[in-house]
């Protein structure tokens, strides 16, 4: 039965792709895969879904000072109380200024440009430097700390807004943002410690990949927009500073990067003790290095990539039913639930290794991941991307809300720009 069930899968998985004509005969609608020259992309649902998230966070976000709200119920109801938070305010001007450059709708330019100008004005503290962590609608204060996961997403904001309106006030923002946080954020060891008091004074926890990881991203979006020395320096210190102190090498020739480490950097080493890789930092630590690599940082940034993915699709992919499982544990157990976030940095991976390599096994995957995320991950009745699978809210492990736009626009918009480049 099992062979059986394996058989008919595979059958099911090479029928949807549908890149013949017969195919698209048989299945009389409209196939969007698009074959281009090195990949094979289902730039139909690429398009609409980034639509569909673009325009329903345009309808419910922004208020009339400027802060962009980001906690919604799965019926788009606001929570209430709400305060601007760094983190969603700053990941919703990036989903909107994809969305204009995408869509070409300035409405979501102009989104963008007062929840930037709101970034600045009321997140922004002259005092010590860096961001608030809470603010009010009003703009009033609520909490000052300093928290530099949400000071990589203001770095990304600012340095989106500086490229695409070539305005030097926000070149100046961008680079002034990044001079704070390399001065009162880093760490001796080249890390970033996670979270600081109002005025950057000493802090003490636990250290954690993912703030240098969404860091790393910023970086490489302050190059692009700026070409600045600085900014390059600092990409590069930070990418070497994972590949050369907490990439994991695997007798195999995969690579992790564990999640959690103690404030030398020492990865956490049990799960007791709450240690554990992260399947879905491993993916976006591949495409993030692969693209370093592309814009020339170092040499070395290609194969870590190539390094992680092999981990990731060998410890956390679903073979059988497409997608990445949540977390691997250090004694090699998995947590095999499935939330949205995983999925749209999964296809991210799988997108830019197989339009590099045009290696059929990374399309399959893709293809099957695609198939994974129409079935189980979009909201037909409410819109928006549900949090998890059946499977993992059955099991009471997912919340009534919806994820912000993030990780799902910016899956989207690789995949649009991937299209681009084979015209």
């Amino acid at each position: 039965m099992a062979m059986t069930n394996n058989i008919f899968r595979a059958f099911k998985h090479a029928f949807l792709r549908c890149s013949s004509v017969l195919c698209v005969a048989l299945l009389l609608s409209g196939c969007d895969i698009v074959t281009g020259n090195n990949h094979n992309l289902a730039i139909q649902w690429h398009r609409h879904d980034l639509d569909t998230q673009v325009a329903r966070w345009l309808a419910v976000s922004p208020t009339p000072s400027g802060l962009l709200l980001g906690k919604f119920d799965r019926q788009w109801h606001s929570a209430s109380p709400q305060t601007g938070d760094l983190t969603s305010h700053s990941r919703i001007i990036f989903a909107m200024i994809i969305g204009h450059e995408i869509t070409g709708d300035k409405r979501y330019l102009e989104v963008a440009l007062r929840g930037t100008d709101f970034l600045l004005s009321r997140f922004h503290d002259s005092q010590h430097g860096g961001f608030y962590n809470h603010v009010g609608i009003d703009g009033q204060v609520i909490n000052a700390a300093k928290n530099t996961y949400g000071h990589a997403f203001a770095l990304l904001a600012l340095s989106q807004m500086a490229r695409v309106t070539r305005e030097e006030k926000f070149r100046i923002a961008a680079l002034n943002a990044w001079h704070d946080i390399d001065t009162h954020l880093r760490d001796a060891d080249g890390g970033f410690r996670p979270e600081a008091p109002p005025d950057f004074g000493p802090s003490s926890s636990l250290r954690n990949q993912n703030p240098v990881m969404h860091m790393f991203e910023a970086l490489l979006a302050l190059v692009d927009a700026t070409g600045d020395p600085q900014a390059l320096a600092g990409a590069v210190s930070v990418g070497n500073f994972v590949v050369n102190k907490l990439l994991e090498k695997q007798p195999d020739g995969g690579a992790r990067i564990p999640e959690w480490y103690d404030e030398r950097w020492k990865p956490l080493p049990t799960k007791d003790k709450g240690g554990y890789i992260d399947i879905g930092h491993q993916f976006e630590w591949s495409h993030l290095l692969a693209g370093a690599e592309h814009r020339g940082l170092s040499a070395s940034y290609a194969p870590a990539a190539d390094a992680l993915l092999k981990y990731s699709l060998k410890a956390g992919y679903d073979e059988y039913d497409g997608g990445a499982f949540n977390r691997v544990y250090p004694d090699g157990s998995v947590d095999r639930d499935k939330y949205w976030w995983q999925q749209a940095e999964c296809l991210r991976a799988l997108m830019v290794a197989a339009a590099a390599s045009n290696r059929r096994d990374l399309w399959r995957r893709y293809e099957q991941t695609v198939e994974l995320v129409k079935e189980q991950f979009i909201d037909d009745s409410q819109g928006g991307w549900k949090i998890a699978t059946k499977r993992t809210c059955d099991a009471g492990h997912c919340s009534n809300e919806q994820p912000d736009p993030y990780h799902m626009v910016g899956m989207h918009a690789v995949a649009l720009n991937l299209s681009k480049a084979d015209r």
